[in-house]
């Protein structure tokens, strides 16, 4: 009989942290959902005051999408213009995190390697990271 009991308890912990990851799965959504649409408000108010920039004195009387659109290539030049130097800070900044992850065999480590120790690293702790943003963000939104 005990070891029915032991199974019913697995089974309800089982079902009860599915409901739990459920949960939070679904304020992870509203979370994502909410800066979204916070973030796209803010992004179009970006491109449309540099598009504005832009035009200067001819702005006027310009439709807002027409803004927004220069505002956002001018904003597209800039991110290409500036891709290489963020790459390879980008680069770095993974080798040191697999330099961290590695430890002591760092040292003796291929940096290609050590950069894709990193990249696994950094991608696990921002995606924790950003999954509790997330819930947390859901949970004031619902």
């Amino acid at each position: 009989m005990g070891e029915l009991k032991d199974l019913r308890e697995q089974s309800e912990s089982l079902v009860n942290r599915a409901k739990e990851l459920g949960n939070k799965l679904y304020l992870a959504g509203l979370g994502a959902y909410d800066k979204a649409e916070e973030g796209s408000e803010e992004l179009l108010n970006k491109y449309v005051e540099a598009g504005t920039e832009a035009f200067g004195e001819d702005a006027d009387g310009k439709p807002k999408a027409l803004l927004a659109s220069r505002g956002a290539l001018l904003a597209a030049r800039q991110l290409l213009d500036t891709a290489p130097e963020k790459r390879q800070a980008l680069y770095e900044k993974l080798v040191e995190a697999g330099k961290k992850e590695r430890g002591e065999k760092a040292e003796e480590t291929n940096e290609f390697v050590l950069a894709g120790l990193g990249a696994v690293a950094s991608a696990r702790e921002e995606g924790e990271k950003l999954f509790n943003e997330l819930v947390s963000a859901g949970e004031k939104r619902s």
